[in-house]
């Protein structure tokens, strides 16, 4: 397994043509808190895992940061997070088609689509594609928010 592998259910890239982003989304992903300090950044980014940190103030969506962000910066630990956060994040809604998501993952480059309402602040999850680009990972079974 490599250290940016999915450890939640899998959903295979060619299973979601019917569905909506808010199907294959995790609807819980780790946050920290918009006050965050690059210290916050590199203790999340100690798990192999977390790929993306997404910054919030309550419900409301900040920015993110990528692990890359943070390994090649010089910033000092007290420094806020939020100087970290990628200026071009892409985003989508719950509601848009699979087909869209996956279209705009490969327009950009990107593994990674921060989740918000319609109201383009309100943070509702984070679509996260696989390494190999096959498919997306899903919140763990049983996960009820």
């Amino acid at each position: 397994m490599t250290d940016e592998e999915c450890v939640n259910p899998k959903l295979e890239r060619g299973a979601v043509d019917e569905r909506r982003v808010r199907d294959a989304m995790l609807v819980a992903p780790k946050t920290l808190p918009a006050e965050s300090t690059v210290a916050d950044l590199r203790r999340a980014f100690a798990n192999p895992h977390v790929v993306t940190a997404l910054l919030v103030d309550g419900t409301r969506f900040v920015g993110a940061v990528e692990r890359e962000a943070v390994a090649s910066a010089q910033a000092p630990d007290e420094a806020p997070a939020q100087q970290l956060a990628g200026p071009d994040v892409g985003t989508i809604t719950p509601d848009e088609p699979m087909t869209a998501a996956m279209a705009l993952l490969d327009e950009r480059g990107e593994r990674r689509l921060v989740v918000l309402d319609p109201d383009g602040r309100t943070l509702r999850g984070l679509l996260c594609l696989t390494s190999d680009r096959s498919g997306f990972c899903g919140a763990p079974a049983g996960d009820a928010t």
